[in-house]
């Protein structure tokens, strides 16, 4: 099942190029015959299918997250299924000249999947929210310094100096 409908595609495309995309025929579909057209639901639910393959490998959201999401986040994640499908769409037709601009949709579609799938990107879920920026605890180059280990009292002779990893 997608997370946008065909009024939220209508909604970031263009009507004449959706219509033209989603028809079998020389004539483009209006808008209420993109509302119920089989096409442009696959078109949907396949790009779906692609958004939950990405974030359920990475692990960050589950199918409950994704289906619960609000406000700017779930904008996101339907404009997210309106580009993939968009994508599916444009594929269905043959047009000449225009592989560089599909090329490019679909290296941005996955560039956008890819960061949310690594955490580089987030969508409004607490546990995400929660997980932050991680925090490196241990002491410092001075505590170190100051430990009064039996390598530092030895002064090199039995053990070998001890170095932090930046030192040089």
């Amino acid at each position: 099942m997608s997370y946008a409908t065909p009024a939220d595609l209508l909604a970031r495309y263009n009507l004449q190029v959706i219509g033209q995309l989603a028809s079998d025929t020389s004539t483009a579909l209006t808008a209420l015959q993109i509302l119920t057209d089989p096409n442009v639901q696959a078109a949907l639910d396949d790009a779906a299918g692609v958004i939950d393959g990405a974030l359920l490998r990475g692990q960050r959201y589950s199918v409950v997250d994704l289906t619960t999401l609000t406000g700017n986040s779930l904008a996101l994640l339907k404009r997210i299924n309106c580009d993939g499908a968009f994508i599916n769409l444009w594929k269905r037709k043959s047009w000449d000249g225009q592989e560089e601009r599909l090329d490019r949709a679909m290296e941005d579609f996955e560039k956008m999947l890819r960061k949310l799938a690594t955490g580089e990107e987030i969508f409004n879920v607490p546990s995400d929210i929660e997980a932050g920026v991680p925090e490196i605890t241990g002491p410092t180059s001075v505590e170190y310094e100051q430990l009064n280990t039996i390598a530092s009292r030895c002064r090199g002779h039995i053990y070998p100096m001890a170095r932090l990893p930046n030192d040089r």
